[in-house]
């Protein structure tokens, strides 16, 4: 199965092509501005170095939130765009699990972190099961404060967050702070593929009918902004 995963939710934006679980090519931008220009073009690249076209992909996955509400926006357009060209199935795979898949295996408990701004972190737990990831507790936008004390055993933390909070959190929670380094990892985009693979093969054509929403997980500043006005 040929699987296009990406991932415009992030600070760190990809393109992956996943060919049968394995990753044909992948595209990694950074800041999510110039992606969000350049994303036709990479989609491009990254179909053209794997040697195929567009109508030749399978199923289109995007990363639906949480994350850059302006990048979803991107993201989900641009894939159901895909979709409604190719008739193709469209995807969206929720992204702190995709952020959390690209960790390595682990006894413990995974926790992706991003930055929601307003002095907030986006996070949810997670844990890998005979190779596979489960959801231990749902997403959340939460003080780093009111989160350590959810924080009850050693926990391997992940994601674009850590570039802001990851030293905070390392003082707060000491031992309880796990961390991988040196070890090269996957592209959220192509852990957003590989996740999508895995629910296909396991729950078939329904699983097509339900991920294709975007996940903003709470209001984008506009809509608030918009309500207050209102008041």
């Amino acid at each position: 199965m040929r699987i296009l995963g990406i991932d415009t939710a992030t600070p760190q934006s990809s393109v992956a092509l996943l060919e049968n679980n394995t990753i044909s090519r992948e595209t990694i931008l950074n800041p999510p501005s110039q992606f969000s220009n350049r994303v036709l073009q990479q989609v491009d690249e990254v179909l053209k170095g794997a040697g195929v076209d567009l109508h030749s992909v399978d199923l289109f996955v995007v990363t639906r939130g949480p994350g850059s509400f302006t990048g979803l926006r991107v993201g989900m357009s641009l894939l159901k765009g895909m979709g409604l060209v190719t008739g193709k199935p469209v995807v969206g795979i929720d992204t702190l699990e995709a952020v959390a898949a690209t960790a390595g295996e682990s006894g413990h408990p995974i926790c992706p972190v991003l930055d929601a701004r307003k002095k907030e972190i986006y996070t949810a737990f997670f844990r890998r099961e005979a190779g596979r990831l489960t959801r231990i507790s749902p997403d959340t936008a939460v003080s780093p404060e009111c989160f350590i004390e959810h924080v009850v055993e050693p926990t391997l933390f992940v994601g674009f967050g850590l570039t802001v909070y990851g030293d905070w959190l390392a003082r707060r929670l000491g031992d309880l702070y796990l961390t991988e380094t040196n070890r090269p990892r996957p592209s959220v985009a192509a852990c957003a593929a590989r996740l999508a693979l895995d629910r296909q093969e396991r729950a078939g054509s329904d699983f097509f009918e339900e991920e294709g929403s975007i996940h903003y997980l709470r209001k984008p500043e506009a809509e608030i902004n918009y309500l207050k006005n209102r008041q």
